[in-house]
């Protein structure tokens, strides 16, 4: 027998196995990495700013960042849940992570190099965008193909996911056009397509069916109460604010936000926001609901003051948004599933909570900065810091559990 015959394999590394043993594990994993950079990115940015230099760069910073926040691991994530809970909404078998993988790694690629290729080359950047886009679209037809596929009675939300995810993949071109073109008109179209038309929507879908069930199944005095006109309010107020953005009427914003930040304030009491402040990791969810009402207020606030001619509250509404829900959000969802699906306690132990906290913390600072603008520098590299922090935190906790085997000794 040869010697080639008698030699033992080597073991595949553990990591490599182990992220391919369920989509959210490789999603989340390159989403982790892909906020990250972005992170880093943007407070190298800053902190040399603060400091009167700069780090280089072909394209404004401010356009990269707000296109990295938006596009780069936000998707990740939501195809990482979409991949995991879609099946299971829609009854059918889903595709495995080695399935997934090829193009996950395309759409990292292309994710990072949105932000690492603007230093550069805008045209590169622009590129990385189009992969992006590319990749995005195979996974929505096959998710597309699931929901074909399925009998369930109710697939609404599923459908109603895989539409509000399109306009990304539009948003993306336009990131594509601005740089091939060096037109920045096409910049708010970059910003409500991915704000307004795909991630803000989303969230609330999965937000509409996951937390009134999530607080029906540890508060059992609370019903699961969940109407689909919640959600049609949810995307209509969603959908006109983008409008009011694209036809620059933002003095006029009040007439949608103002309303709709008291109906989402009276919906934060109504599923259960102060009797979820005993349980942490419900609670994360609900707090990060609470920034959407308080988002739409700030807007109807900045409105109101551009109307009458007064100082508005600057890009605070848009952070609130950003920062204080869609984060909040995204950090209390990917929290849950990463722990029940690596077999730990649906609990926010300490060190979580403590980070989520600090994500607060990084939401307030950003919002200070735009109230007190002669503190505007030193306010807006605090918010990065803590964001960073939290975040760099978070990652260093959850990320190892994609990794390696889940502790309960179960498949996925």
């Amino acid at each position: 027998m040869s010697a080639e015959a008698n030699a033992i394999p080597a073991p595949a590394a553990p990591g490599l196995v182990w992220i391919k043993a369920a989509p959210h594990r490789l999603f989340f994993f390159l989403a982790s990495l892909l906020l990250l950079l972005a992170s880093t990115w943007w407070c190298v940015v800053l902190v040399l700013r603060l400091f009167g230099a700069a780090l280089p760069a072909a394209l404004a910073p401010t356009l990269v960042h707000a296109t990295a926040m938006l596009y780069t691991f936000i998707p990740m994530y939501m195809f990482g849940f979409l991949f995991t809970a879609g099946p299971s909404w829609l009854g059918v078998k889903g595709p495995s992570a080695s399935e997934l993988l090829p193009t996950a790694l395309f759409a990292f690629a292309g994710g990072a190099s949105i932000t690492v290729l603007s230093i550069v080359s805008i045209p590169a950047s622009g590129a990385a965008a189009l992969l992006l886009a590319a990749c995005w679209a195979r996974y929505l037809l096959i998710f597309a193909r699931l929901i074909r596929q399925s009998t369930a009675q109710d697939r609404r939300h599923a459908k109603l996911v895989l539409a509000f995810m399109l306009p990304g993949v539009a948003g993306l071109a336009c990131y594509a056009l601005l740089c091939f073109s060096g037109d920045l008109r096409w910049f708010i179209w970059v910003i409500v397509a991915g704000l307004w038309c795909f991630a803000l929507p989303a969230f609330l879908i999965v937000v509409h069916r996951m937390l009134p069930f999530f607080t029906a199944a540890v508060l059992p005095s609370i019903a699961a109460w969940r109407p689909f006109w919640v959600l049609w309010c949810f995307l209509a107020a969603c959908v006109a604010h983008g409008a009011i953005e694209i036809a620059d009427l933002r003095p006029y914003a009040w007439a949608v936000d103002a309303p709709a930040a008291v109906f989402l304030l009276w919906l934060s009491l109504r599923w259960g926001l102060l009797h979820s402040l005993r349980i942490r990791l419900l609670a994360m969810l609900h707090l990060g609901f609470v920034w959407l009402g308080i988002a739409f207020a700030l807007s109807a606030l900045d409105g109101a003051l551009a109307l009458t001619g007064n100082r508005g509250l600057g890009l605070a509404p848009l952070h609130a948004v950003t920062m204080g829900f869609a984060a909040s959000v995204m950090f209390a969802m990917v929290t849950r599933v990463t722990r029940g699906h690596s077999g730990s306690s649906l609990t926010a132990d300490d060190a979580t909570w403590r980070l989520f906290w600090l994500l607060q913390t990084a939401t307030m600072l950003r919002l200070g900065s735009e109230l007190w603008p002669q503190a505007f520098a030193w306010f807006i590299t605090a918010a990065i810091l803590a964001w960073l922090a939290a975040f760099a935190g978070w990652a260093w906790k959850y990320v190892p559990a994609y990794l390696r085997p889940r502790s309960d000794g179960k498949p996925g």
